[in-house]
């Protein structure tokens, strides 16, 4: 049997099992149970691509669509038997969907990835989603974010393919005046779809927008990184009863009477710290696969240049990256050590001679590439971001950066 053939096969046993699943779910409430089984009926008939969605080691988008779309039965504004079907993508299909049984006003796109979310945010998204389709002002609902009327025009207005927090992060920069590249530097970052402590941070963007021409678009993530940590991240320490975790060193720090100046020498001091901390923190590596690249010589008397992936997994692998690239990636041992994330180096020998090349941050939930920082975080371009893709798209894990 062909390769393609065994994936198609596989495809389909692992979408069984995941139909399987949902009516196992869905057993103590007898109305959504139906409303699933007929849901199911009609894509199978009508929009089938819905089911050929890719599942990227969790739940199947296409099924999880169907699932709470089931749950919402009660508030269909349109009969499914009405729904003329789809030949979209699997996306396509759930936002058509969506807005045919849940909707009487237009809903912009992006917002149907409310459907087929399993993050914490999920089911409020999806209650916004019924809100907004309504004709409720998408500002006027319970957000993780304080809304104006500008910033819900550009969140109105964001990609197809953007994430819902992504879309509100963005919108809520460009309202308040950021320019296109420094949106992307903060996108890039973990606060572009991190909500929380939203009010803070807004003070924060405006720090950085009113010195837009003094803060190098190079140190937008680093000082991110500062002062997430010192404000907001708990933090991992080895004690003689073992790893324990404090609060965050300073949870009251404020922007308030801030320079540039102060900021990035606080900001260099605790990098400087992290550099040099001890510690024994260690975790178990993940079950993605490391990679080597081969590229030939140009001489026939030189080596060939290796490329290769691999995962960091202690604390002091994560101090020597960040020493040798220039950024703070140290500050994500505790993250690793709780599972949240997962970080790998790409790294390049010639000649004998290995180097870091690129740091690359993997978000264990959502099993997708967050962040990617080159030396003094620079993002990569050439051979390394063509090399990140394709290790990526073997690994099936998604580069939202």
């Amino acid at each position: 049997m062909s390769s393609t053939k065994l994936r198609v096969r596989n495809h389909k046993q692992r979408t069984d099992r995941c139909i399987s699943q949902a009516y196992a779910r869905l057993h103590e409430d007898a109305h959504a149970m139906k409303a699933f089984g007929a849901l199911l009926a009609c894509v199978r008939v009508r929009a089938p691509r819905l089911l050929d969605a890719r599942i990227d080691g969790g739940p199947h988008p296409g099924v999880e669509t169907l699932v709470h779309l089931a749950r919402f039965a009660r508030v269909y504004v349109r009969p499914l038997t009405t729904w003329p079907g789809c030949d979209a993508s699997w996306r396509g299909i759930a936002a058509a969907l969506a807005q045919h049984l849940l909707a009487t006003h237009a809903v912009p796109r992006f917002l149907a990835a409310a459907w087929y979310a399993t993050d914490a945010l999920g089911e409020r998204k999806r209650h916004w989603y019924v809100a907004h389709g309504g004709g409720a002002r998408f500002r006027s609902l319970r957000l993780p974010l304080v809304m104006t009327s500008r910033m819900e025009h550009f969140f109105l207005s964001s990609p197809d393919h953007f994430e819902i927090e992504r879309a509100m992060r963005r919108a809520e920069l460009l309202a308040l005046g950021a320019h296109d590249d420094m949106v992307r530097a903060i996108l890039a970052t973990r606060l572009g779809t991190d909500l929380s402590h939203a009010g803070f941070w807004r003070t924060v963007w405006r720090f950085l927008i009113q010195h837009a021409g003094t803060v190098g678009l190079a140190q937008v993530a680093p000082i991110i990184d500062f002062i997430q940590f010192v404000r907001h991240e708990r933090v991992g320490v080895e004690t003689a009863n073992g790893a324990v975790m404090r609060d965050a060193p300073e949870p009251s720090f404020s922007m308030k009477g801030r320079t540039v100046d102060s900021l990035l020498r606080l900001m260099h001091q605790w990098h400087r710290g992290l550099r040099l901390g001890q510690g024994g923190w260690s975790w178990s590596p993940s079950t993605f696969r490391p990679m080597v690249v081969e590229e030939e010589a140009r001489n026939a008397l030189d080596r060939p240049t290796r490329w290769r992936f691999l995962e960091l997994t202690s604390s002091g692998e994560l101090r020597a990256e960040g020493a040798t690239l220039h950024h703070c990636v140290a500050s994500y041992a505790h993250k690793c050590w709780r599972g949240d994330s997962r970080i790998w180096s790409l790294r390049v020998e010639r000649e004998g001679v290995v180097r870091s090349v690129l740091t690359i941050e993997i978000d264990v939930r959502t099993r997708s590439v967050i962040q990617v920082r080159g030396r003094a975080n620079r993002y990569p371009t050439g051979t390394p971001l063509r090399l990140l893709h394709q290790w990526a798209a073997r690994e099936r894990l998604p580069v939202r950066t």
